[in-house]
């Protein structure tokens, strides 16, 4: 089912639809991202310019002043507490610096590791400027986004660095808590675009399927004359079935003119073959013929003879595929019939030192043309036969399989190569290499003739074989019914 055209529309689909949804979930995250950085830049820059605020404030002595120094020619060592106080109400990592040494640290800093604090502080003294106020800065315990305002506490006189830090993990493409309803959503939705386009692609491809049931009919039947129905609900599938009607119409037209030249050529050839026979064996007869030229008259009647069997093979497929070949419907006891088989074989294989065996014998009785049934059997027990070497079996059977009559034809011949098999019903077919040597060659119809017998008759003929262990042919036919009528 995967690898009909349907299955693989559907997966094509199913694919298309996942890169859609990956690509859509892939422009949702960034977009995401990209928000989520927006909103984190606007959060830093409003701490710190409150930050600044904050200190500027303190500066204007509303507070008890913003630096502490030993004395006033000094360095500052530290922010006063009341100012540290009001920075510490802040949210994320607040660092207060003049070009040398921090001067204040948030609780934040102060609880990162060593290396993460140093990290950060050479950052802010070092790193940033007025032309580069904002950055990402790596730690080892979290990526900060940092901004940096500079400014000058108007008390001290001391230029200040003010850089406030937040965390930029939650920046991340990918963050867990969003990509595990993904990883489950996506999936769900790839399934149900599957079912979906499973099913819309089994509506629009409907027409097709009744396209491809009506030429397996046409083709299992062999009705060249049928053609297919135009049903006008897809302008395509109506295109291709005009397409297919036309072909028909031009192989129907090419193998009528073949059949008929070959019935009429048939029918032609068989009247000077009869009497060109009759002249050859009434000049066999005659008391003056020189010894020397018998055996040239033996060779042309059996060429003769070649030439008059190939010509009635002929005729009757023609008059089968014209259909005007009638079967002589009749109760048929098929019993009677293989035991006259099993003695015309025995016949035949006293001569070729063939022994021929009977499997076992079943009564049934079948709707059919006596004659052609034994023509049937006949051609295929011959067959078995000239395949056979000398010391062989030719074992033969009848048994009931449900509603059918089972004939099997056994032989411990050459037997045909599992490539010719599919080959052996076709006309004037013959294999390349032990089945048609020196006087084992045939016409190649026998056995074209016995699977239309078997065909007229409604039954089928199958052949199992392998090379240098024999072949079986299998002729089933459907019995008649207690109470049915025989149908001509």
């Amino acid at each position: 089912m995967f690898w009909s055209l349907r299955g693989r529309l559907t997966a094509l689909a199913a694919l298309g639809g996942a890169g859609i949804l990956i690509a859509l979930a892939a422009i949702l995250l960034s977009a995401e991202r990209t928000a989520g950085e927006r909103d984190l830049r606007r959060r830093v820059d409003e701490v710190a310019q409150i930050a600044d605020q904050l200190i500027a404030q303190g500066g204007t002595q509303r507070f008890s002043g913003v630096v502490v120094t030993a004395d006033s020619s000094a360095r500052p060592e530290a922010l006063s507490a009341a100012t540290g106080r009001l920075l510490a109400a802040l949210p994320g990592y607040v660092i207060v610096a003049d070009p040398a040494r921090p001067l204040y640290l948030s609780t934040s800093v102060a609880d990162l590791a060593t290396r993460d604090r140093e990290t950060l502080l050479r950052a802010v003294t070092g790193l940033f400027g007025p032309e580069r106020p904002a950055a990402f800065v790596q730690l080892d315990a979290a990526r900060l986004y940092v901004r940096v305002r500079f400014t000058t506490e108007s008390g001290a006189g001391v230029p200040l660095r003010i850089a406030v830090g937040m965390p930029a993990d939650e920046l991340s493409l990918v963050r867990l808590d969003g990509f595990a309803s993904s990883l489950v959503a996506i999936p769900l939705l790839i399934l149900g675009a599957a079912v979906i386009a499973f099913s819309v692609l089994g509506t629009g491809l409907r027409p097709l399927a009744r396209l491809a049931r009506q030429m397996e009919a046409i083709q299992h039947g062999r009705s060249l004359h049928r053609r297919v129905a135009i049903e006008g609900d897809a302008e395509e599938v109506d295109r291709l079935a005009e397409t297919i009607n036309a072909m028909l119409e031009r192989l129907e037209t090419s193998f009528a003119s073949l059949r008929r030249f070959t019935a009429d050529a048939s029918h032609e050839l068989k009247t000077p073959l009869t009497v060109l026979r009759a002249n050859l064996e009434r000049a066999m007869q005659h008391p003056n013929v020189p010894a020397e030229q018998l055996a040239p008259l033996e060779d042309a009647l059996a060429n003769t003879a070649r030439m008059a069997d190939l010509v009635d093979s002929l005729l009757t497929l023609a008059r089968a595929d014209e259909g005007r070949f009638d079967l002589h419907r009749e109760p048929v006891a098929m019993e009677p019939l293989v035991a006259e088989m099993i003695e015309t074989a025995t016949i035949l294989g006293e001569s070729a030192g063939i022994q021929i065996r009977r499997l076992g014998s079943e009564p049934g009785t079948v709707s059919g043309d006596p004659d052609r049934l034994r023509q049937l059997l006949l051609n295929i027990v011959t067959n078995a036969i000239k395949y056979t070497p000398r010391g062989g079996t030719v074992s033969i059977g009848l048994e009931r399989r449900g509603d059918q009559a089972v004939v099997t034809i056994d032989d411990t011949g050459v037997g045909i190569a599992s490539v010719d098999v599919p080959f052996i019903f076709e006309r004037f077919w013959r294999a390349d290499r032990a089945r048609s040597r020196g006087e084992r060659g045939g016409l190649g119809l026998g056995l074209s003739i016995a699977e239309w017998i078997a065909q007229a008759h409604g039954g089928t003929i199958t052949v199992a074989s392998r090379i240098g262990r024999g072949t079986t042919f299998t002729v089933q036919l459907p019995l008649l019914r207690e109470g049915e009528s025989v149908t001509s």
